[in-house]
Parts: structure tokens; sequence; C-alpha cells
């Protein structure tokens, strides 16, 4: 079962896939307004939650005290992964992200929370060199990882080629590169690639870019953004076109 905590992600759960929750568990005595809704919406998927005090509650959960959660979780049957056999689905996609072996779960659930905001339609993640959406990723997600199609790839630079062939123009995130995000004119189906924290784009992921972008500004010692901060200007420039 995928484990899914916290009253955004919780409620997005049951906004897109309702049918696939098994468990929904409340902490007793917290905001009883929001578990109120919560019963109130399991009922109608023929659900009976499961109210606990404290300890029970976590224990339920396999959670701390220090976990975010809320006061609510729920178990539901895994989320549908793609794979790259799957990419002829994004043939009317209009904007892909694409993460070159992104390794922060912060960052992860940062960029599919921005993408979900500006409704990207997909993103490729390395199946066996990056983080996985866990519960953590989809926590600080806040409900987006919900909304987004997601790809495991096992060859990033075969996918954007197999991208390319569907009619999508590849734009790799650069602190070097040519032109700013404001001064590109974007292709009707982009594909933003972004690359590891640190180390950025791999070169052999380069190579299967059209163009570099960067964001203007940094300064000797502060080059570039973190991931999940670039990625939303980014969308914020290409939906603003």
């Amino acid at each position: 079962m995928e484990k899914i905590y916290g009253n955004h992600s919780v409620r997005a759960v049951f906004m897109t896939r309702p049918k696939t929750i098994k468990r929904l568990i409340l902490l007793k005595g917290k905001k009883s307004f929001l578990n109120n809704e919560y019963i109130d919406l399991a009922r109608r998927e023929k659900i009976n939650p499961e109210i606990l005090p404290w300890d029970q509650f976590l224990q339920a959960v396999d959670l701390t005290k220090d976990d975010k959660h809320q006061g609510v979780c729920l178990y539901c049957e895994p989320r549908a992964i793609y794979n790259e056999k799957d990419l002829e689905l994004l043939r009317d996609a209009r904007c892909v992200l694409a993460l070159d072996q992104v390794s922060n779960p912060q960052n992860l659930g940062t960029m599919l929370r921005n993408a979900a905001f500006f409704g990207v339609d997909a993103l490729l993640l390395l199946k066996n060199r990056s983080t996985d959406v866990t519960p953590v990723v989809t926590r600080v997600a806040v409900g987006g990882a919900e909304f987004i199609k997601v790809f495991k790839v096992i060859n990033l630079a075969r996918s954007l080629e197999s991208l390319k062939k569907i009619g999508f123009w590849v734009y790799g995130l650069d602190e070097r590169g040519e032109k700013t995000l404001a001064e590109t004119d974007f292709a009707e189906k982009t594909v933003f690639v972004v690359g590891a924290e640190g180390e950025g784009l791999r070169l052999r992921t380069k190579k299967f870019c059209d163009m570099f972008v960067r964001i203007p500004g940094g300064r000797v010692g502060l080059e570039s953004l973190n991931a999940g901060v670039s990625t939303a200007l980014a969308f914020a420039e290409f939906y603003r076109k």
C-alpha cells in the first residue's frame, strides 16, 4: 500500500483516485472540523475511518511526532507510474519536466508542487539514480503529486530523443545558457531538463538538449538557484507567453 499523509495530500487523493483508498486514519481530537470533512469523504466511498488517540495513531501510520502528518493519513493502492514505453501518451502534452539524477526529496516534492500549480503534464524521473516519489515527497508536494503523470525511465537521453520524435523541443536549465528565460521563445511543446543538485546536467544529457537557458542573476560563489526555485521560474515564464 502507498502511504499518504497531510491535509492537502490526503484531500488530493480523494479528489483524483478515491477508489484506491483502503484505510483512512485520523487523530482523535485533531481539528474536528477537518475530521468531519474526511469522515464524510470516506463514508461516501464506503470507507470506515479509524479515529485513534495519539499513541495508537502514530503506531498505525508508522510516523513520529515530528512528521508533519496534521493528524490525517491514508493507505491506498499505489499510484500509476509510467515508463519509457508509455511516452507516446504525451503526444498531445504541452510541457514536460525531466530530472537528471535529482536526489533531494525536498526538491522533488517542491518541483511536483510547482508542476501541478502551473499545469505541467508530466515528470520524467530516472528509475535507478534518483530519489523516488516517497511519502515524504508527496507530503512536501502538498497534493501536487496527484496531478502529474510520473514516468520512471532507465535512460534519460533515450527518453528525450523519444519526446523529440513526437514534436518536443528540449531546453536544459544551465547557468551558462546562451539566453535567459525571458529572452527565449519557447516551443509549443517544451521539455525542461533540470540537473542534479550541485553537479547540474550530465554531459550525455546535454547532448540531447536543443538549447540551454538560464535565469538572470548570480554572482561568484552563488551562480545558481536550487532546483525547486529554478523550475518555478521556468514554468512561470513558459506559461506567461
